[in-house]
């Protein structure tokens, strides 16, 4: 194929792949990659190419020629603008397998893992397709000298990125309940003449609703974010709410000044209801604050633990270390199999939401510091630790923190990640350690989206 000539051009193409985690469809033209949004793998489509550069370009899809087998049609009205659920149009089954060869590829190639001479496990669904998240954050903008509330808006590779927001009316992976809540909000920001803040002017008022929902208990906690400010009397608004959705016990206001669209949780009031709302899992009971941190898909974390206590085969005589352990979750499930559990967070307000929740169950074999995993290992003896759990954010684990871990040289880790890059990386300083893969086992989180969760347990050499 010309490339001299290939901007512009109208082409038909078969998609045989998709890459994540931009989502888009993979075709190839005489070698020549062309990335297309919206494409399924198995498309024939008809794509008019938009930008190009040497190794690769982005088309636009006219129209489908031939729809692939695995496409399907998107359930959520916002599917095709909003920025959440980037895979909906495609069946819930090739998601899956999307996201295991994603994994597998990713393992590879960063990592240099023979992803042949290790069992990895097929990748865990979720018990529930829909409505399973249990946290979610809504923008509040502007629309025609409206106000609105929804999610940003989808990212495209042939405009930038403005953050202009989607108004949405529902959620199909959070809750029913964001159809009543979400006019209440509309309603009473237009009363009291309330504007949406606009980072681009540094204005405004209202920046984030973030609704939390305990999917075994039902209960609701609201949060409302503005810049700092007086705000109305909300106790109108408290009312309907609890009346129009009486799952709603609790309701915060936070104040965010940073520039940026970033929650922040800078000073937090208490309104109305309950300090937190509660959630029980697996006979554990759990008290979750706004800020605190509790894995996305409550249903999918049940089955992450188990499997984690299986995998590891921790015994009763074992002593466990949990790094950025958050709320204590992981360390709670675990405490009920060995003798003791440690947990380490960088969050002062986790560290005392996990001591309270230890206190509520009656578990008193979990001790909690507060600290980075950098400086916390001064409370750690190294002889006392028999197998360290690491859930870290996307960014993986610092070289020092890996430091710090390699000198305690725990027997067993457990590795709980969110980013296959980063985990990948990450492999590759544990096993120039003298460390193995035993197991590998993912677990689809985040359905409709490119995101997956994995877990990984080494043995030492």
């Amino acid at each position: 194929m010309n490339r001299e000539h290939i901007m512009g051009a109208d082409l038909s193409v078969e998609i045989v792949d998709i890459a994540l985690p931009d989502n888009y469809g993979v075709a190839k033209k005489d070698g020549y990659v062309i990335f297309v949004p919206e494409a399924v793998p198995g498309d024939r489509v008809k794509v008019k190419i938009l930008k190009e550069n040497k190794r690769f370009a982005y088309a636009e899809m006219l129209h489908i020629e031939k729809p692939s087998p695995f496409r399907t049609s998107a359930e959520c009205p916002h599917t095709g603008t909003c920025g959440g659920c980037t895979l909906q149009h495609i069946g819930y089954e090739k998601q899956l397998e999307i996201k295991d060869n994603h994994l597998l590829q990713t393992l590879a190639r960063i990592g240099g893992v023979d992803v042949g001479g290790i069992e990895i496990m097929p990748i865990i669904p979720s018990p529930d397709r829909f409505f399973y998240r249990n946290k979610l954050e809504l923008a509040f903008g502007e629309k025609q000298g409206h106000i609105i509330l929804g999610l940003r808006e989808r990212v495209s590779p042939f405009k930038a990125f403005t953050g202009k927001v989607i108004p949405i009316e529902k959620c199909l992976i959070f809750s029913p309940a964001i159809a009543k809540i979400i006019p209440l909000f509309i309603e009473c920001a237009e009363t009291y003449s309330l504007t949406p803040y606009d980072s681009l002017t540094k204005s405004g008022f209202l920046r984030h609703l973030i609704l939390r929902e305990a999917k075994f208990t039902g209960e609701l906690m609201v949060i409302l974010e503005t810049t700092k400010g007086e705000l109305p009397d909300l106790t109108k608004l408290w009312r309907k709410l609890i009346e129009q959705v009486p799952e709603t016990k609790s309701f915060y206001r936070v104040v965010n000044n940073r520039q940026g669209d970033v929650e922040n949780y800078e000073r937090q009031y208490h309104l109305f209801g309950k300090l937190y709302i509660e959630e029980i899992l697996d006979g554990l009971l759990f008290r979750i604050y706004p800020q605190s941190f509790f894995q996305p898909n409550t249903k999918a974390s049940k089955l992450l633990y188990h499997k984690i206590i299986e995998l590891s085969q921790l015994q009763k005589d074992e002593r466990v270390l949990g790094l950025y352990c958050g709320m204590g979750p992981i360390e709670m499930f675990v405490s009920r199999t060995v003798k003791e559990v440690a947990g380490i967070d960088s969050n002062p307000v986790n560290i005392v939401n996990a001591r309270e929740n230890c206190r509520l169950n009656g578990i008193g074999n979990c001790l909690f510091y507060e600290g980075k995993i950098e400086h916390a290992f001064k409370n750690i003896s190294p002889a006392k630790v028999d197998c360290v759990v690491i859930d870290p954010p996307r960014r993986g684990i610092s070289r020092e923190g890996l430091k710090h871990i390699f000198t305690l040289s725990p027997p067993k880790v457990v590795y709980v990640s969110c980013n296959p890059s980063t985990l990948a990386r990450d492999i590759k300083s544990f096993r120039e350690h003298n460390y193995f893969i035993r197991k590998i086992a993912s677990f689809d989180f985040f359905p409709h989206t490119s995101h997956l969760e994995t877990l990984v347990i080494f043995g030492k050499n």
